[in-house]
């Protein structure tokens, strides 16, 4: 089972990692890539702080590394690149042989009442490989 698991790190990092532990512990060799992507547009402001905001952000890209390897194992291959998260995983996705494509979904409306957000959407919407969403 080739499965890919697109991640961004927020509080929400652990609960998605642990669901998806459970899933690919239930698998005989599984392949797992996982994607982060960082969001380029951060950077169009011109405030001053980019060269400090770009070392936040390659952290938390670590982090969520590491992270990703405690869940998961030490045999995941783990992609992070710059871009506009939508299209890029779009990109990335292109060129990636998977069965699953795995991706949390955090979003809330102005109501506080979930709904999928953004990039779950998009990949639910749009993905011709089964989709698991994890509330």
């Amino acid at each position: 089972m080739r499965i890919v698991l697109c991640l961004d790190y927020s509080a929400f990092t652990e609960k998605v990692l642990a669901t998806m532990q459970d899933l690919v512990r239930a698998f005989k060799e599984p392949d797992v890539t996982v994607i982060h992507v960082i969001d380029q547009t951060l950077f169009t402001g011109g405030t001053g702080f980019e060269i400090q905001l770009k070392e936040d952000l390659d952290n938390d890209g670590e982090n969520l590394k590491k992270l990703s390897v405690q869940y998961l194992g030490k045999n995941i291959d783990f992609i992070q690149e710059y871009g506009i998260p939508r299209l890029k995983i779009d990109e990335i996705l292109a060129g990636l042989d998977y069965d699953l494509l795995a991706v949390g979904n955090h979003s809330k409306s102005i109501l506080g009442t979930r709904r999928i957000g953004g990039i779950a959407e998009h990949l639910l919407l749009n993905s011709t490989k089964p989709v698991l969403i994890i509330p």
